[in-house]
C-alpha cells in the first residue's frame, strides 16, 4: 500500500522509543521446461510487437544447451529488442535459468540480475533493492506488462521469464518506477497440444504439485493453456507455515492476422509473518535460538489475488499494428503481524522485548486500458518504428491499519502472555478511501540510423487526479517523463550505448505544506564487448541515479519532503559457453547508495515518561540493504546427453538495516547446487540451497529485528511432460 513506508516509520519509531522509555521506569521453480515453440508464440500471443530488422548483437547458442542467455526483451520499450539494440543494461533471467536453480518466488529470480539484492518483507512479501533504493517507494512490478498490487511473494509457476529495467521508468511506465521495473512474462497459449505435471518434496516438510497443459485447433485459430499450483511447506522457522494456491487459464484466438487472448488468473496465499529475532540495545544478535519466534498468538497474513487481461492486436496495413491491452487487477489482503519494538533489561540480567501489532484490512484495485498505435518503416537507409499510445487507469485503495499494544515477552525465556481483547493505540491508526485516475499518452520512437547507429526515445505525460474521501485530500499533478539512449557499434563485437531518463511519483497525502513529486534522474554509460568468438558475452555499465522530494514521516504523525538520495556504481558481467558443454554467468555489482539529506522527527522519552520531539539528521549515511558489493556465479555442466549438474555463489556485502546505520548485517556467501536428469518425457532433479549451511540475517522490521536466513534445505522434483 501506498503509505506503508510513511507509517513502519512513524510506529516503529515512536513506539520503540517510547516503549524503551517505559521499560526503563518498571523493574521483533521453477518454471517448467517450454515446449520449443513457446518463445515466439508466447510473445506474439501476449501482444508484443516482435520485429527482428535491424538487429545487431544476436545471441550465439550453442546446439544442446538450454536457453540461459537472454536473446531479447521488450520492458524497455514494448518492442522486441536483443541485447545490442538495447541502450541500457536490462536484466533478464530465462525460464531454462529458473528451472536449474529452483526459483519458487521472484526472489529466487532476482540475484541473477546484477545491482538487485532481495530480501522480504516481515517473511510475507517480495522485498528488494536495486540500484540502492527500496522496492517499497521506488519500483513497479509488472505482469505482461500491466501493474502489479503490492502482494505477497509472487509465485513463478507460470513466468517463462522475469525482465529487469534498472533506472526511472516513467517514460513508459508512469508515476512511481523512480529506479527500476520488473515485468513476469507469464506462459501463454502455444499451437500444440501438451501436459506436463510436476510433484516436488524438500526440506522443512515442504510438498508442492504444478501442472501445465495445453490444448490447440488443428487450424491453430484456438489456443488454450492452464498452469496451475499447490503448495505448502511448514517453513524453516518454528511456526512459519505456509500455504499458495494458483491457477491461470489463457485462450488465445486467431482469425487471419487478428489476435485475441483473454488471460485469467486466481491466486491465494497464507502466511505466518516472521518478526526475526530482536536486536538488543539494537545493535547486536540475541545469544537464543535463531529458530525462536515471538510472534502474538493472532498473527496471519492472508491474501486473495485475482487478475483478468485482453489483448487485442490487429495489423492495419503492412506497416501500421493496432493493439490493445485492458487489464484488471485486485488484492484483498488481511495481516496481523507482530512488530519487535525494543528490548530492555530486567533486575534478573536478563531481557523484555516490547511488542505491537499491527492489523491490516486493505482492498485494493487496478483498472486500466491501453491502446497503441505501432508503425514500422524500412528505406533510405533507416529503419524506424514509432510505438504512440494512451494509457488510462484508476487505482482504488481502501485500507484500515491499526496497533494494538502487546505484552511485553522475555527474550531468553518467552512465555506469551498475550490475550483478547485487544487495546488500540490510540493516534497510531491510519485510513484511507484513496482513488487516483491517471490518462497518460506516451511515444517511444526506435531509430536505426546506419549498422553503427541506433536512437531510443521515449516520452510520457502523466495527468493525475487523487481523491482520499478519508482524509479529504484532493490533488491533481501532471509531469513529464522522458527516456533517450544511443547505440554506437563501432565493430561488430562491440556496442557503446549512453541513455539518460527521469520519472517521478506523486507526493504522499500526508505531506504538510507545499506538496512537490518525488523525482530521479539517471545517467548510465555501458559497454558490451563479445569474446572467443562470440560465444561469451561481457558488459561493463556504470551509473548515477538522484531520487529528490522524499517524504519521510516523523513521530508526531506529519509527513515533510525531507530526503534525498544518490546512488552511483558500476556493473560487471559476463555470461556465455566456456566450452560447447560449460554454461557460465558471472555478474558483480559494486553500489554507492548515500542519503544526501534525510532527517527525522523521532518522539523520545524523557525520564519522567513525557514524549519530546528530537530531528535526527541521518544525511551522508548509506541507504537500508544497500551493499557495497554483490557477486553471482553460476556453472551448468553438461555431464551426457541426460544428466547436468549446475551450481554456484552468491555473495552479499555487509549491509545496514536502517536509515541510522547503528546495526549493519555480516557479508556472507551461498553455494546452491542442482543435480538433473532428463530423458524423454521424465526429469528428475535434486536442489541444494545454502549447501554449507551459512548462518546470515535478512531484513525484518526497521532498525529493531533481523530475520535469520534460511539454512541448508534440500528438494527433490519429479517432472512428466506429455506431447
Amino acid at each position: 500500500m501506498s503509505s506503508w513506508r510513511e507509517w513502519t516509520t512513524t510506529v516503529g519509531l515512536s513506539l520503540a522509543l517510547a516503549g524503551a522509555g517505559q521499560a526503563q521506569l518498571q523493574p521483533q521453480p521453477a518454471a517448467e521446461e517450454e515446449p520449443a515453440e513457446s518463445t515466439a508464440e508466447g510473445d506474439s500471443a501476449a501482444g508484443c510487437n516482435c520485429s527482428t530488422e535491424g538487429r545487431y548483437g544476436e545471441e550465439v547458442l550453442v546446439e544442446g544447451q538450454p536457453a540461459f542467455l537472454p536473446s531479447t526483451n521488450t520492458i524497455l520499450s514494448r518492442f522486441e529488442l536483443t541485447p545490442g539494440e538495447t541502450p541500457a543494461n536490462v536484466g533478464v533471467v530465462e525460464g531454462a535459468m529458473l528451472e536449474a536453480q529452483g526459483a519458487l518466488v521472484l526472489g529466487d529470480a532476482l540475484p541473477n540480475v546484477s545491482s538487485l539484492n532481495s530480501q522480504t518483507g516481515a517473511g510475507v512479501f517480495d522485498y528488494f533493492t536495486l540500484r540502492g533504493f527500496d522496492s517499497l517507494s521506488s519500483a513497479l512490478i509488472l505482469s505482461d506488462g500491466a501493474p502489479e498490487p503490492e502482494a505477497t511473494f509472487y509465485p513463478l509457476y507460470n513466468v517463462e521469464k522475469v525482465e529487469v529495467l534498472k533506472g526511472p521508468g516513467g517514460f513508459l511506465y508512469g508515476s512511481n518506477p523512480l529506479a527500476g521495473a520488473i515485468n513476469l512474462v507469464r506462459k501463454q497459449p502455444i499451437p500444440s497440444t501438451f501436459g506436463a505435471v510436476e510433484l516436488a518434496g524438500g526440506s522443512f516438510s515442504t510438498g508442492e504439485a504444478r501442472v501445465d497443459a495445453g490444448v490447440a485447433s488443428a487450424d491453430g485459430g484456438w489456443l488454450f493453456r492452464v498452469n496451475g499450483l499447490d503448495r505448502q511447506s511448514d517453513g524453516y522457522r518454528n511456526g512459519k507455515d505456509s500455504e499458495v494456491w494458483a491457477v491461470n487459464p489463457a485462450l488465445t484466438y486467431r482469425r487471419g492476422e487478428a489476435s485475441f487472448q483473454l488471460n485469467l488468473e486466481a491466486a491465494r496465499s497464507d502466511f505466518m509473518p516472521d518478526a526475526g529475532l530482536p536486536l538488543v540495545d539494537g545493535r547486536e544478535l540475541p545469544a537464543v535460538s535463531r529458530d525462536q519466534g515471538y510472534e502474538s498468538p493472532f498473527d496471519r497474513s492472508k491474501q486473495k489475488i485475482g487478475r483478468a487481461q485482453l489483448d487485442f492486436e490487429l495489423p492495419l496495413g503492412s506497416a501500421l499494428t493496432l493493439r490493445n491491452k485492458t487489464y484488471y487487477r485486485r488484492l484483498d489482503w488481511q495481516t496481523n503481524g507482530t512488530l519487535l519494538l525494543f528490548t530492555a533489561p530486567i533486575p534478573t540480567g536478563e531481557h523484555i522485548v516490547g511488542r505491537a501489532l499491527t492489523l491490516l484490512d486493505d482492498d485494493q484495485r487496478y483498472l486500466g486500458d491501453r491502446v497503441e498505435l505501432v508503425y514500422k518503416q524500412k528505406g533510405g537507409g533507416l529503419t524506424q518504428q514509432i510505438l504512440a499510445g494512451v494509457e488510462v487507469q484508476r487505482y482504488d485503495d481502501d485500507f484500515t491499519l491499526d496497533v494494538a499494544a502487546l505484552p511485553v515477552i522475555g527474550l531468553e525465556h518467552p512465555v506469551e502472555s498475550a490475550t483478547r481483547p485487544l487495546f488500540l493505540i490510540p493516534g497510531q491508526g491510519q485510513r484511507g478511501d484513496a482513488r487516483s485516475e491517471v490518462v497518460a499518452p506516451y511515444v517511444i520512437d526506435q531509430l536505426v540510423l546506419s549498422e553503427r547507429w541506433q536512437l531510443l526515445g521515449g516520452l510520457r505525460w502523466d495527468s493525475i487526479e487523487f481523491k482520499d474521501r478519508a482524509s479529504g485530500t484532493r490533488r491533481s499533478d501532471g509531469k513529464l517523463s522522458p527516456m533517450l539512449g544511443v547505440s554506437f557499434t563501432p565493430q561488430p563485437t562491440t556496442t557503446a550505448y549512453l541513455n539518460a531518463g527521469e520519472a517521478f511519483a506523486p507526493p504522499s497525502p500526508r505531506v504538510v505544506g507545499p506538496a512537490k513529486p518525488e523525482e530521479s534522474r539517471q545517467v548510465e554509460l555501458g559497454v558490451r564487448q563479445k569474446l572467443a568468438g562470440d560465444r561469451l558475452g561481457a558488459t561493463l555499465a556504470v551509473y548515477q541515479i538522484e531520487r529528490k522530494n522524499i517524504a519521510i514521516a516523523g513521530a508526531d504523525g506529519f509527513t515533510e519532503q525531507t530526503g534525498d538520495q544518490r546512488s552511483r556504481g558500476f556493473e560487471l558481467e559476463l555470461a556465455g559457453q566456456l566450452t560447447r558443454d560449460l554454461f557460465l554467468a558471472l555478474t558483480y555489482a559494486h553500489t554507492d547508495s548515500t542519503l544526501v539529506r534525510f532527517r527525522e522527527v523521532i518522539q523520545v522519552p524523557t525520564p519522567t515518561g513525557v514524549l519530546v520531539p528530537v530531528v535526527f539528521d541521518w544525511s551522508g549515511n548509506e541507504a537500508a540493504f544497500a551493499p557495497a558489493a554483490l557477486a553471482k556465479l553460476w556453472l551448468s555442466y553438461r555431464l551426457s546427453p541426460a544428466w547436468r549438474l549446475s551450481g554456484g555463489l552468491r555473495y552479499v556485502g555487509e549491509q545496514a538495516i536502517d536509515e541510522d546505520n547503528v546495526f549493519k548485517t555480516d557479508a556472507y556467501a551461498l553455494a546452491d547446487a542442482e543435480l538433473a536428469w532428463d530423458r524423454g518425457a521424465w526429469r528428475v532433479s535434486l536442489v541444494g540451497r545454502n549447501l554449507a549451511d551459512q548462518d546470515y540475517e535478512t531484513r525484518a522490521f526497521g532498525a529493531s529485528s533481523v530475520i535469520p536466513g534460511e539454512p541448508r534445505n534440500l528438494s527433490l522434483r519429479l517432472g512428466y511432460r506429455l506431447r
